[in-house]
């Protein structure tokens, strides 16, 4: 009996294994196969990027919508690209401010700074043309014929020229540049002091005086000067506590004044040269620039002692 029943013991204990095998190992084997494997599906989303032609022989037709969406794109690229080349052209001009100050247009208009030369080596400016008066000036004229504005406009392009008069020069023959019309002389005042100053010309209906500072403008004691219609002679008393430099501006904008009929510049002081010393004023200041007239002819002092001005 007992070998009968080791057999049977045994061919029992197989028959569990086997089915416990069967029930734990078979099965998830089983799943396993059957189940799809994990990279077949990125290779089925991934075969019309490998296909682009069928991917696009399979999209549906596109609506009106995405029509005038497609129409509209190179619309909104020719703005972009304009917007984009306009903030291309400030950011240049930022850069460049030399750029922006030779594009000013001419306070009288037909030019721009860019237009004005300059004497070769230098930063002095040649005055450029005004268009010749052809009739007597009145109120009018002498009001658009601004040439304040036009000293301001160019000393953004360099500086003015100017022609210092000595201590000693009580009078001087000269004529104006052309084709501009006007020349400048610089002259110095101590403080306290009082100068006169008279242009003289067969012609004087046609002439006028200006008197202004380094700046181009008139400064204190010279508001008289500006307000006048048409001064031929101007008078400054220096205010301040210092000798200063004042720029008087001859004008003959019908050009009457030439080498054969030059006008007469008068100066009167009410001070003694010989007595004073002026050689710490600097003519050459603010927007000035000195270059002597070759035109002009001085004379000395004819009178010793202060100037007697007319009446």
């Amino acid at each position: 009996m007992r070998p009968w029943y080791s057999q049977h013991r045994v061919m029992c204990t197989v028959t569990i294994l086997a089915l416990a095998s069967a029930i734990c190992g078979a099965s998830p084997q089983e799943g396993r196969v059957q189940r799809p494997l994990p990279q077949q599906q990125p290779q089925q989303q991934a075969q019309p990027r490998s296909q682009p032609s069928e991917g696009r022989a399979t999209r549906p037709a596109p609506s009106p919508s995405t029509d005038q969406g497609s129409a509209a794109t190179p619309r909104a690229q020719a703005q972009e690209d304009r917007r984009t080349r306009q903030a291309s052209e400030g950011r240049s001009a930022h850069q460049d401010p030399s750029r922006r100050v030779l594009e000013q247009p001419r306070p009288t208009g037909g030019m721009k700074l860019a237009g004005v030369q300059v004497i070769g080596g230098t930063r002095l400016v040649i005055p450029p043309a005004w268009k010749r008066c052809g009739v007597l000036p009145d109120r009018g004229y002498w009001q658009h014929r601004d040439l304040m504005a036009e000293i301001q406009w160019l000393s953004r392009r360099g500086f003015i020229p100017v022609t210092a008069l000595g201590d000693g020069v009580d009078s001087l023959t000269d004529f104006a540049q052309t084709p501009a019309g006007w020349r400048a002389y610089g002259l110095a005042v101590p403080a306290g002091g009082t100068v006169q100053v008279e242009v003289q010309h067969e012609k004087l209906g046609w002439f006028r005086l200006m008197l202004v500072d380094k700046w181009g403008t008139p400064g204190p004691g010279m508001l008289q000067a500006a307000i006048a219609h048409q001064p031929v002679l101007v008078t400054y008393t220096n205010p301040g506590k210092e000798a200063t430099a004042v720029y008087v501006i001859v004008d003959d904008p019908a050009w009457w004044s030439d080498a054969k009929y030059p006008y007469t510049l008068m100066v009167r002081r009410d001070w003694d040269p010989a007595s004073v010393d002026l050689g710490q004023v600097k003519m050459v200041a603010g927007l000035w620039g000195a270059t002597p007239s070759v035109s002009a002819e001085f004379r000395g002092r004819s009178l010793t002692g202060p100037a007697v001005f007319p009446r």
